[in-house]
């Protein structure tokens, strides 16, 4: 059996309700457009995104034909659009209620725009607690995204290549791991390093996926980015190299890989977020 790796790519793309016309119109052409742009050029990258109440709001209301561009992705089975709460809130810190009703508002205007039902749910900042299983999974949602860390919490160690399932008062999840190594890596260190990790993740026998889920606007809006990205070609040299490496490495929407694939087992993962805000959200003198 040769080896294989499928990569999964959740990106997630967020401006709040309320921020500067400008602010959005930047980030649209900067980051948004271009990564539009660069997955119609290369049909055989597959990945899963997510867009946010408010951008999807200002989308549809400023560029309409964006949504139609995107469809078309979806439509194909390039393209998965995830959920979350409308207007990107984080859930534990809203009633059951709440949490329901935003996932039920995004999925719903999800379903009018791409014809799709998601079954994936980006998950605000990464926090977990383990009452969203049960809450996720009543919002028809099937599986969620958080970093690794969460895992290492709950005493799994080493790179966490596929997805697990957890439960709450019988309510059925599964949970992928972004992988800090690839956040840390994508779009910041060589393609060629990042080709080489994956090949070297690659193994014989049961499937595996690396996941990196990160935020869209590290390719074009944060600095340094839009030159790094798109002036140098970052994002075109990976995409190509990944197509090279096929099937060696290959490109999954997640929802794609969960539904096909074998879970790696069954997790109770603790409160946590990922590891910076872990840091972040402690008293200084803790921190």
């Amino acid at each position: 059996m040769e080896k294989s790796i499928y990569l999964g790519l959740a990106i997630h793309s967020h401006q709040p309700l309320g921020n500067f016309p400008f602010v959005f119109a930047e980030a649209y052409q900067n980051a948004y457009l271009p990564f539009l742009e660069i997955l119609e050029r290369h049909p055989r990258i597959k990945i899963s995104l997510h867009y946010s109440g408010p951008l999807r709001d200002w989308i549809a209301a400023e560029h309409p034909d964006f949504i139609k561009r995107l469809a078309s992705l979806v439509a194909r089975g390039q393209v998965e659009i995830m959920t979350a709460g409308y207007y990107e809130p984080i859930l534990v810190s809203i009633p059951e209620a709440d949490r329901q009703g935003q996932i039920r508002k995004l999925s719903q205007t999800i379903q009018a725009d791409f014809g799709y039902q998601p079954v994936g749910a980006w998950l605000t900042e990464r926090v977990w607690e383990p009452s969203l299983a049960k809450n996720l999974a009543q919002a028809g949602v099937e599986y969620t995204v958080v970093d690794d860390h969460h895992f290492r919490g709950a005493g799994i160690e080493g790179e966490i290549q596929g997805y697990y399932i957890t439960e709450d008062e019988g309510y059925a999840l599964k949970v992928f791991a972004s992988s800090q190594h690839l956040r840390y890596t994508l779009p910041w260190h060589e393609v060629e390093e990042a080709i080489g990790w994956l090949k070297d993740q690659a193994v014989s026998g049961p499937p595996r996926i690396a996941v990196m889920g990160d935020d869209g606007e590290k390719f074009g809006l944060w600095p340094g980015t839009q030159k790094l990205v798109w002036e140098d070609e970052w994002l075109e040299r990976f995409f190509q190299k990944l197509e090279e490496s096929e099937p060696l490495i290959q490109t999954i929407t997640l929802a794609e890989y969960a539904r096909t694939k074998p879970a790696a087992g069954r997790i109770y993962l603790p409160t946590a977020s990922y590891i910076e805000m872990t840091e972040w959200a402690l008293p200084p003198e803790t921190a």
